[in-house]
C-alpha cells in the first residue's frame, strides 16, 4: 500500500510541470486579427486543429496547429514568430525574404525550406535535407554574439 501511494505521488509530481507550463486552449477567433489574416492568406482552406495562448518572455504568444500538419507561432501583436511546414511540404514562399530564397536556390539547389523562425537580427531556417542555416534578412551569415559563432561556419 505504501508503495502505491509513493508511486502515485511520483506520477503527480512528474506531471505537475506539464500542467503548469501548458498553454491555455483558445478558439481561433481569439487569435489576434493579424494572425487570423496570416493564416487565411498563407494557408487557405486549412482549418485550425488546435490554438493555444501562453505567457512568453516578451508578452503573450500563440501556438496554432493546422489540420494539414503545419504549425505556426505568433507574437502578441499577431506577427508570425515561427512556421513549420506540414510533412513533405515547404513553408509558404511569400513569408521568406527574397534574398534568403535566392541564397537557398543558389547554394542548396533542390532543397526547400521546411521551417523558418524569426530571431533577433535575422532568421533561422531548416531545409528539407536537415541543414540548418542562420541568416540575416539579406542572406548574410548571422553572427551569434553569445557563442562567438558567425553564421553557418563551425567555431574554430
Amino acid at each position: 500500500m505504501k508503495r502505491k501511494i509513493i508511486m502515485m505521488l511520483l506520477a503527480i509530481t512528474a506531471s505537475f510541470p506539464t500542467l503548469v507550463f501548458a498553454g491555455t486552449p483558445i478558439n481561433s477567433s481569439e487569435l489576434p486579427k493579424t494572425a487570423q489574416a496570416f493564416l487565411t492568406k498563407h494557408f487557405p482552406g486549412d482549418k485550425v486543429r488546435k490554438a493555444e495562448k501562453d505567457q512568453g518572455r516578451r508578452g503573450m504568444e500563440y501556438e496554432v496547429d493546422l489540420v494539414g500538419g503545419a504549425e505556426v507561432e505568433f507574437r502578441d501583436n499577431g506577427e508570425w514568430k515561427e512556421v513549420k511546414a506540414a510533412k513533405g511540404r515547404a513553408v509558404p514562399s511569400a513569408i521568406i525574404p527574397s534574398a534568403i530564397s535566392k541564397y537557398v536556390a543558389a547554394n542548396h539547389a533542390g532543397k526547400s525550406i521546411i521551417e523558418i523562425s524569426r530571431k533577433r537580427g535575422g532568421y533561422e531556417i531548416k531545409l528539407s535535407n536537415g541543414t540548418e542555416l542562420k541568416l540575416t534578412g539579406d542572406a548574410k551569415p548571422l553572427t551569434d554574439n553569445r557563442t562567438g559563432q558567425r553564421g553557418n561556419r563551425p567555431i574554430r
